[in-house]
């Protein structure tokens, strides 16, 4: 093939070069951006070992975008009576899987559940909390130390695949949020995981949304190499099919019925390209604004103290988000208002039944 083509790692069909030197996590590394038009996928290539990179998001966790929440969530979590329902109001991702949950798993108490890629273990514990049986698994001993000693002895350190070879048919559930994007072969991966379903089993799956925006839009995925791929609702489908395994899509509607959302186009188009986020000797250079998203997740907090605040709080955000985003509907042309899909796609696969 010619430079500006290549070949799509899922599906093998011939992929165009959309950006040569887009942006990488970090400095001076930039990626080449390819799209499958057949399974409407978007990948970065080279691909290069992340290791070091996800040791330094570790190490400054808290004060780099994005990844800031998940320890503010990790800090403040046990603080509320209902951590799940909290996720769940907080971001589309936990609402994606609170709904998946109400579809799938109609008997909390005989329902066992693993969480790939715990992390801190923040989620794992909050779907313990709502009375789920739940465990998490992450293949960083580190990650893993830190939620036990948080959260208590609910997580397992393991390799996927090996883990999948020892315990198959061992789940009726399997959740992944924000995990498939990073995976080098995700089908291998899905894979492994229907090893450990039941049959009948599901997996619940959240990644970011390229079905959601126009084709001429390059990238609204975490920055390469730390996501690799930027999947829609086509590409889940394309696994779905060479795995043979049915799937469904989780409609949001209802949540952005009460959280409106537009999201902005202009600064995704070509030409408008992100920073980085750490500088060519690893230090944090693109830093999150900590001290005001943590008193905002510490105000929420002290609201669930109060009688019938969460509940106007809740009415409160939704009225100012919804009038927001019906001004900036009015003064701006360029952006795109979520209704039944967002930013994030949520995906139900299940195992068949033999």
């Amino acid at each position: 093939m010619h430079n500006n083509e290549t070949e799509c790692p899922l599906c093998g069909c011939s992929s165009e070069l959309r950006h040569g030197k887009y942006t990488g996590y970090q400095e001076p590394d930039t990626f080449r951006i390819y799209h499958c038009p057949k399974c409407n996928t978007a990948f970065s290539l080279p691909k290069v070992d992340t290791s070091a990179i996800y040791e330094n998001i570790y190490k400054n966790g808290n004060k780099v975008p994005g990844y800031n929440r998940y320890w503010r969530y990790a800090k403040f979590i046990k603080k509320f009576t209902n951590p799940f329902e909290y996720l769940a109001e907080t971001e589309e991702t936990y609402w994606g899987v609170k709904k998946a949950l109400s579809i799938t798993a109609k008997d909390k108490k005989s329902t066992k559940i693993l969480e790939i890629g715990s992390g801190l273990g923040y989620f794992t514990y909050s779907l313990i909390k709502a009375n789920y049986d739940a465990v998490g698994l992450d293949i960083s001993q580190t990650a893993v130390n830190q939620a036990k000693k948080t959260f208590g002895d609910h997580y397992i350190c393991a390799n996927l695949f090996e883990y999948a070879q020892l315990n198959v048919e061992s789940f009726d559930i399997v959740i992944l949020t924000e995990v498939i994007e990073h995976i080098d072969n995700p089908i291998a991966f899905i894979e492994s995981i229907i090893k450990l379903l039941k049959q009948g089993g599901r997996a619940i799956i959240t990644t970011p949304n390229k079905s959601f925006f126009p084709k001429e839009i390059i990238w609204v995925s975490d920055l390469p190499p730390v996501h690799y791929w930027w999947f829609s609702e086509e590409s889940m489908k394309y696994i779905a099919k060479r795995l043979n395994i049915d799937i469904s899509f989780i409609n949001f509607s209802s949540y952005y019925k009460n959280n409106y959302k537009v999201v902005g186009l202009s600064s995704l188009r070509d030409g408008h390209l992100p920073n980085p986020y750490f500088n060519k000797c690893g230090d944090l250079i693109n830093q999150a604004a900590k001290s005001k998203n943590a008193l905002k997740l510490y105000i929420q907090f002290l609201l669930t103290k109060i009688p019938y605040a969460t509940i106007v709080s809740v009415k409160l955000k939704g009225f100012i988000k919804k009038t927001f985003g019906k001004l900036r509907e009015l003064l701006e042309t360029d952006l795109m208002v979520c209704k039944d899909r967002g930013i994030v796609l949520c995906a139900i696969m299940q195992k068949p039944l033999v």
